[in-house]
């Protein structure tokens, strides 16, 4: 078998591989064997033992063009394996021709192709750390005092910051999607439920009823609530003292400085993880803008011929061709969505080999402790999940990947702090301009 390049257009090369006839008698064995291992039925002989030349009498040109080629793409195709080249697409067979006298397999090879990649382009953004930690601690010292509030009985009506507690019944049509289930509902402002909306101004042993209408395409749906208020309590909160605090019977917190330290620690903790994560997810989005590749036009075709057959065989095809209008703008975007996967994913590869970024056991355990609560499992059923299911590891894996690459590339990246609350203030001073 001889090889030969027949041209190369940046990452695609297209190889000749061409076979004389002593590789063609050689195919014709292995071809024959395929065909009896197959048991292929010649009326007058026994399945397995038909001789080669009455194959050949029998098929004719399809002996060669169907069955050798297929024995002589096999060999090819090791012979690929054994190189192990770096392809974006599997080997794309654009032409085999086969006779008794010779062959050819013409083989397209979509390599991945360099990329030129400046981390230092990239651009962060980070909320700032001492505002969100305050924040944070603000909001726990507001839930621990709330979740330790007085309930106090009342006999008139619901007010602000007043809990209401209520038997629910919610109807879809004649059915009862609950029926009185208890319920409790404080009473803010800003909370925008229509639940809430609805309790303030009722009383104990009123019964409020209302509707409210979702659209689902073109029906609409209605639900009906039914609420029967049952209590309304004041809510005395307690002082925000070392005194209380001593009361909650925290581990090593007698103090209210105490209590917001230790809230602050966790909302360090909670701070650099969403951060590593923002990072992460912002660097990922970027990759695309700032890499440039030398990339094929052909195989850019090649890949939106795959995605469109796999589309296809879904039975997605033509709703996707309606979403976007036409099978031009179907394609152009499956091209975007192609170049932006292949640069992220050559970034990422490209940083992960250059730092010898692996992904061990370990790191799949943290992983699995992270999600569990989120997957609504223990730890351990979380790792387990991940280990039996290859898709789900796979996304895993490629997950923890993009999150170790992302800390070495931030590191790099220009970073800007933001601050929410001087955005707020902003806001605020343009609306009142407004309204001026």
């Amino acid at each position: 078998m001889e090889v030969k390049e027949l041209s190369k257009d940046k990452n695609m090369i297209v190889r000749e591989y061409l076979f004389d006839k002593n590789d063609i008698a050689r195919l014709e064995d292995k071809a024959v064997a395929e065909l009896n291992r197959k048991r292929y039925h010649i009326e007058g002989f026994r399945p397995g033992r038909v001789p080669k030349e009455v194959y050949k009498l029998r098929l004719k040109e399809a002996f060669y063009e169907i069955y050798v080629a297929d024995e002589a793409i096999k060999e090819v195709e090791n012979e690929l394996d054994k190189e192990e080249l770096q392809l974006l697409l599997p080997p794309v067979i654009a032409d085999a021709k086969f006779s008794a006298e010779n062959g050819k397999v013409v083989v397209e090879l979509h390599t991945e192709p360099e990329v030129k990649f400046e981390p230092a382009k990239l651009k962060l953004r980070k909320a700032k750390e001492e505002e969100v930690l305050d924040g944070y601690v603000d909001m726990r010292v507001k839930y621990i005092i709330e979740e330790n509030a007085i309930l106090e009985p009342k006999d008139g009506q619901a007010e602000e910051s007043d809990l209401v507690k209520v038997k629910e019944t919610v109807m879809l049509g004649e059915k009862k999607l609950r029926d009185a289930e208890e319920r409790e509902y404080v009473l803010l402002k800003d909370d925008e439920r229509e639940v809430v909306k609805q309790l303030f101004g009722r009383k104990k042993g009123d019964v409020v009823e209302f509707e409210r209408t979702f659209e689902k395409g073109d029906d609409k749906i209605v639900y009906k609530y039914i609420l029967e208020v049952e209590e309304v309590y004041k809510r005395i909160l307690p002082e925000f003292t070392d005194e209380f605090v001593k009361s909650l019977a925290i581990e090593n917190v007698e103090t209210t400085e105490q209590l917001k330290e230790k809230f602050r620690t966790e909302g360090k903790e909670i701070y650099d993880r969403e951060l590593a994560e923002s990072y992460r997810a912002q660097i990922i989005d970027q990759i695309p803008e700032i890499t440039e590749i030398e990339i094929s036009e052909k195989t850019i075709e090649r890949a939106v011929e795959s995605i469109i057959d796999n589309l296809k065989e879904d039975g997605k095809y033509e709703s996707y061709v309606q979403n976007y209008g036409s099978e031009e703008k179907l394609i152009e975007e499956l091209r975007n969505y192609y170049l932006n996967m292949v640069k992220k994913d050559l970034v990422v590869k490209k940083i992960a080999e250059e730092n010898n970024i692996k992904v061990d056991a370990e790191d799949i355990k943290a992983y699995a402790e992270r999600v569990s609560v989120e997957w609504g499992v223990s730890p351990d059923r979380a790792e387990a999940i991940i280990k039996s299911r290859q898709d789900i590891r796979n996304e895993v894996v490629m997950e923890i990947v993009e999150s170790k690459v992302a800390k070495i590339l931030a590191e790099k990246a220009q970073i800007e702090e933001v601050s929410f609350k001087e955005q707020e203030n902003k806001q605020e001073v343009e609306e009142e301009k407004k309204s001026e």
